[in-house]
Order: structure tokens, then C-alpha cells, then sequence
């Protein structure tokens, strides 16, 4: 059965493929007078993206056209506008944000996570925003804090009976497992103790909705109008048993929460959508359907538990391979802390730490593209850009160009002090985009990042091992590194 599955499915495929291949060309880009690098037929520039990687492939064509404003690729048949100059970029994000309010979405499934800020469009999205952007204020961010610093202690303790054992660490691995703590503590006011405990129901439906399956992901990203066929008869790119696993623990927390009032607030993020529905409720906002609170969890797990990880591993990895910035910081801690705890307001005069992150996410930018699809027709300084055409900013390789941040290759936290961010473009840094759909997210992941890095510091020093791998090679899709992030981590004296 698994079998004629699988034929229908290819013949399905081959179907697509021949009607659109023998219906589309790749001429947009010339017939505007816009560069873009050699096609194939059926793939457009993807291939040289499955044979070199995303990363290599985005620095090649953005340096092979440093001297262009723009320059096109073709995502199979897809024409993608590639944004190159940042005054551009600026005028996309900014002022002419309402002519690109939206996010391409690659895959429109039906189903609680398409509710999101990340894939819901126009007024639908500036309504959702709107009622969510309370949520993550300062003062709601800092009724949090609780959770970050209890689960932080948690990792110290955790890394401290690794360094007793002589073990050698991969960051990744263990700091995944931490960060799914704080999503579930920040998020439902759960203590799941990944750490010690990473096959429980809450770690493994989350892992099981960020992996997802390797065929639907690449489908997701060769051939979208495909998977949006596929989406017609079940094929998901995310684990629907997961999904409803959370769904269920929205409602469930939600129902419980109402029921209990103020006695079962624990500030968190379940609290604030709580508020949040509440408060809209009572304007002429109007408020959250289930449904939104559903697609805003999920894509705060989603997005949660991936992107902190990886920047909170790579900013230890960095560390640990540069001695001298990693004294820094612990110099920085030991004064403005002295015997304090980590807490939301001690860490915001870390400024050395904040230069330390931002470098990290400099050269490891989770969120390595950014995109818009154009609404209308615009003229943007000279470059005419049509309805429906996507715009996307490289970020990766404008990270790493070198006539904005020299020697880009090099871990310089110095790039980030006052001088030297006040004399660079605003927008030649993007991991967390710009403009009114920057990543609502943003303070609160800045603050897990600052509290767990200086609970660890405080304590702990990461050095390198046998089994450090420097550079990091990152794999040819995702921003990970392809031999893991290997140190040890020693008690401080």
C-alpha cells in the first residue's frame, strides 16, 4: 500500500512539474532588466542551492552583483526579488511598509498553527498584532523573568554535574533541552524538566513539530505549490498528532485558568493572551478567537525553541574559542552583579554581554532570509518592483560583507559598542528583521539569552575540547552546526 502510495504520488509530482515547466519560463528578470544568475529548467537557481548550500550560494550571487541595487533568482519557477541595498531595504520595512505587509507563507495548510502573526496577512495581521504587541511589554516581559531564572539555575546545575563527571558538552543538544523548559514554564507554567527528563510528552511533540519530515521540508522549499496540493489530501509540514497535542494544552490551561481567576495566575505567557482577550474584548479592538491564540502559542513554541537555542549555543561556542572576550564578560559580570542573581534588571547593564550576542547573531543569524511579497505595483529609487513579486533580504551575506563589517569572518563583539554601531547603515543587522512586522518576540528572547548566559558565566567557564570543531561548518540548510558544538565547561575559581 506504502508503495502505489508513493507511485501516485511521484506521478502526481511529475504531472505538476510538466504543466508548469511547459506553462513558465524564466524571463521575468530579464524582461525587467534585471540580473540573475544562470537557470536550470525545472529548478530555476535551486539547484545550486541543494549542491553548495543556502549559505554559500546567498554569499556567491550577493557578491557576484555587489555593484547592483537588486538582483533576481528563481526559487524553481518562482521569481524572488533579492533586496541588496539597505536604503532599499529600509523603504520596503518602513516607509513603504503597507505596499509589503506580508510575509510569503510557503505553505497554507488549514489547522491551528496557520493563525500566526508569521503567515496571517494584512488587516488580519495588523488586528492580531495589534492586540498581541501588549502582551510582550516591558512590564509583562518582566513578570516572566521568574521562569527564566529558575530554569537557568536549572542548566547551571546541570552543566556543573557534567563538568564534575570530565564530560565534554555539545551546546546544542543540552540547551535545546533548557529551552524547551523555559517555553513550557514561560508558556504554560509547566515544569516539565526537560534537562532531566527530555522524553516527556511536552519535549517530544515540540521537537516532533520543529523537525518535521525531511521530505516535506524540502518539498516546502522546491516546490510550495506542490506541498499546497499535497495539503488538499493531509500531507502537513508539522506533525498533526503534535498540534493537537498542543491544542488540547491551550484549551485545557485556558478552561483551568478562567475557572481558578486571579488565584491561578502564574505570569505567563498564557496569562498575558488571557489578558490580552479580555482586554480587547472590552474596546473596539474586538478580541483573540481561539483559533489566534492557538497559531500564537504554537509559533511561540516554534519559534521559541529553536531560535534561542541556537543563539545561546553559538554565543557559548564563540566564547569558548575566544578566552580573552570570554574574561570580558565575566569581569563585567563579577562587577555589576557582585553577589546578585541574574534578574531582568541587574543584566540590562550588561552592556559587554549585549555586544557578545548581537556578534553571535551577526555571523549565526537564525533567521538567515527575510522576505515580503509586494501588494501593488512601486517604484523604489529607480527599481520597479510588480504586484505579487517577493522581495528578500539576504541577511547572511549582508552579515557578512566585508565593506560593512571587516574582516566579517572574525568574532568582534566590538563591532557593537556605541561608536561603531553609531557610523553603520541601521539595517545592515537583521536577526530580528525591522519595521512594524519585525519579531514581536524579540525583548523576551534578548532576555532569555541575557539571564542564561549570565547565570552560566557566573558560575562556569566554557572552553574548548578534543572535540571542538573551529569554525563551525554549518549545514547546508539550516543554521546548524554540521559536527555539533563540542566543549567543557569548568567551574570558576
Amino acid at each position: 500500500m506504502i508503495w502505489l502510495i508513493l507511485i501516485l504520488l511521484g506521478l502526481l509530482l511529475f504531472a505538476v512539474v510538466f504543466i508548469r515547466f511547459i506553462s513558465s519560463n524564466h524571463d521575468t528578470f530579464e524582461k525587467m532588466s534585471i540580473d540573475s544568475p544562470p537557470t536550470s529548467r525545472l529548478l530555476g537557481n535551486f539547484g545550486q542551492v541543494i549542491k553548495q548550500g543556502i549559505f554559500q550560494a546567498q554569499m556567491e550571487w550577493y557578491s557576484k552583483y555587489k555593484d547592483k541595487k537588486v538582483y533576481g533568482v528563481y526559487d524553481t519557477l518562482k521569481p524572488i526579488m533579492i533586496i541588496r541595498d539597505l536604503d532599499i531595504v529600509k523603504d520596503i520595512t518602513v516607509k513603504s511598509f503597507n505596499n509589503f505587509v506580508n510575509r510569503r507563507v510557503i505553505v497554507e495548510f488549514d489547522g491551528p498553527f496557520m493563525d500566526n502573526l508569521l503567515t496571517i496577512k494584512d488587516d488580519h495581521w495588523k488586528y492580531v498584532r495589534n492586540i498581541m504587541s501588549p502582551t510582550f511589554s516591558s512590564g509583562r516581559i518582566k513578570r516572566m523573568s521568574q521562569h527564566l531564572e529558575r530554569n537557568s539555575q536549572r542548566l547551571v546545575n546541570i552543566l556543573r554535574a557534567k563538568q564534575e563527571r570530565n564530560e565534554n558538552v555539545e551546546l546544542k543538544d543540552i540547551i535545546s533541552h533548557f529551552t524547551l523548559d523555559v517555553i513550557a514554564s514561560t508558556g504554560f507554567g509547566l515544569d516539565i524538566n526537560t534537562i532531566e527528563n527530555p522524553d516527556n510528552a511536552f519535549a517530544t511533540n515540540a521537537k516532533k513539530c520543529v523537525r518535521g519530515s525531511p521530505l516535506v521540508v524540502l518539498l516546502a522549499f522546491t516546490a510550495p505549490w506542490l506541498l499546497k496540493l499535497l495539503g488538499k489530501i493531509g500531507v502537513s509540514m508539522f506533525s498533526k498528532e503534535s498540534l493537537l497535542f498542543f491544542t488540547k494544552t491551550i484549551d485545557s490551561a485556558m478552561e483551568s485558568r478562567k475557572e481558578e481567576g486571579e488565584a491561578g495566575k502564574v505570569n505567563d505567557f498564557m496569562d498575558l493572551l488571557i489578558n490580552a482577550e479580555k482586554e480587547s474584548g472590552q474596546s473596539d479592538r474586538g478580541s483573540l478567537t481561539r483559533s489566534e491564540i492557538h497559531g500564537q502559542v504554537i509559533l511561540f513554541i516554534l519559534a521559541g525553541y529553536d531560535t534561542v537555542s541556537t543563539v545561546l549555543s553559538f554565543t557559548l561556542f564563540m566564547l569558548a574559542n575566544h578566552p580573552e572576550c570570554c574574561q570580558m564578560l565575566q569581569k563585567e559580570i563579577d562587577e555589576k552583579l557582585g553577589n546578585e542573581s541574574p534578574n531582568y534588571d541587574n543584566v540590562q547593564n550588561l552592556t559587554k554581554l549585549d555586544m557578545c550576542i548581537s556578534e553571535t547573531m551577526r555571523m549565526y543569524p537564525p533567521g538567515f532570509v527575510l522576505d515580503r511579497v509586494c501588494s501593488d505595483d512601486i517604484t523604489i529609487q529607480g527599481i520597479h518592483i510588480p504586484k505579487d513579486m517577493v522581495v528578500s533580504f539576504p541577511v547572511y551575506a549582508i552579515h557578512y560583507d566585508p565593506e560593512i563589517w571587516p574582516e566579517p569572518e572574525k568574532f568582534k563583539p566590538e563591532r557593537f559598542n556605541i561608536e561603531n554601531k553609531a557610523s553603520r547603515h541601521p539595517y545592515a543587522y537583521l536577526p530580528f528583521g525591522h519595521g512594524p512586522r519585525n519579531c514581536i518576540g524579540m525583548r523576551l528572547a534578548l532576555l532569555e539569552l541575557k539571564i542564561a548566559l549570565a547565570f552560566v558565566l557566573k558560575s562556569l567557564t566554557p572552553v574548548t575540547c578534543d572535540k571542538t570543531v573551529y569554525p563551525a561548518k554549518l549545514e547546508k540548510f539550516q543554521m546548524k552546526a554540521l559536527d555539533g558544538l563540542w566543549v567543557k565547561l569548568n567551574v570558576r575559581k
